[in-house]
């Protein structure tokens, strides 16, 4: 591995570790990240969403297309439904989202093994830091 002691490169390696091992965790589970990000959308609506409104909330950069591929996914496997109309998660889908929810803590539980409390503490710290430096 590269000798690199900048936070910011160290950050970025992070996140793309991250983002790898849960790529990994959702295709152990034959879903996609857009799979995931759609059915967090349906989940989060306080009801049935008509597609519109799910195209609507999510990230900018879902073009219809892979909204559409993401729907696919998701409605052949059971986790989404479309109900007159209307498009929801399923109780599958709901019980799903959850345990990648827990797939997620237990990744970044896991990225912290051997670090104290108050390193992290101080890590975070100095990250925000930098960042608010930057804003400025």
């Amino acid at each position: 591995m590269d000798d690199v002691d900048r936070l910011d490169a160290l950050a970025r390696m992070l996140d793309r570790a991250l983002t790898r091992a849960f790529e990994s965790a959702l295709a152990d589970r034959s879903t996609t990240s857009a799979e995931f990000v759609m059915l967090s959308v349906l989940a989060a609506a306080d009801g049935p969403l008509a597609w519109e409104a799910v195209e609507a909330r999510l990230p900018v950069g879902y073009t219809p297309a892979r909204a559409t591929d993401a729907w696919n996914g998701l409605e052949a496997g059971g986790w989404a439904a479309e109900v007159d109309g209307r498009h929801v998660a399923t109780d599958e889908g709901l019980e799903a989202l959850e345990a990648l929810h827990g797939e997620i803590e237990r990744l970044h539980d896991h990225a912290r093994d051997g670090i104290s409390d108050e390193d992290y503490a101080v890590a975070v710290r100095v990250l925000r830091t930098m960042r608010d430096n930057v804003e400025d």
